[in-house]
């Protein structure tokens, strides 16, 4: 136990020093902020995974649940506020997303009722 303490211990160390760095130039920077955008996009493929799992348990009419909506939006909120993010990002960005996905979801009813 002690040693995974020390790996997350060493991997948070190493994950603080990277985005302390100055910087060089701005393609550098550019860099850091694509790999970046490959993890997001690992995450969005691995919700949407996920979204289609979730498609099996609910009929047509649950496929918009605003108290689950509200729920997800509120904790984003707690979230943002703990890492100094801007609460109105986070929450513009995942309502598109949550209405990305529902338009996911609507299309994959779509696809099930037309075989």
């Amino acid at each position: 136990m002690n040693g995974l303490k020390i790996l997350i211990c060493y991997t948070k160390t190493i994950i603080l020093s990277d985005h302390m760095n100055k910087y060089n130039n701005l393609e550098e920077i550019r860099i850091l902020i694509d790999k970046i955008d490959f993890k997001i996009l690992d995450l969005i493929s691995q919700r949407k995974d996920l979204v289609t799992e979730v498609i099996k348990f609910k009929n047509r009419n649950q496929i918009v649940d605003q108290k689950r909506i509200n729920q997800i939006l509120k904790k984003l909120d707690v979230e943002a506020k703990k890492r100094g993010v801007s609460e109105k990002l986070v929450r513009e960005l995942w309502q598109i997303m949550i209405k990305s996905f529902i338009s996911y979801e609507e299309e994959m009813f779509e696809k099930k009722n037309n075989k």
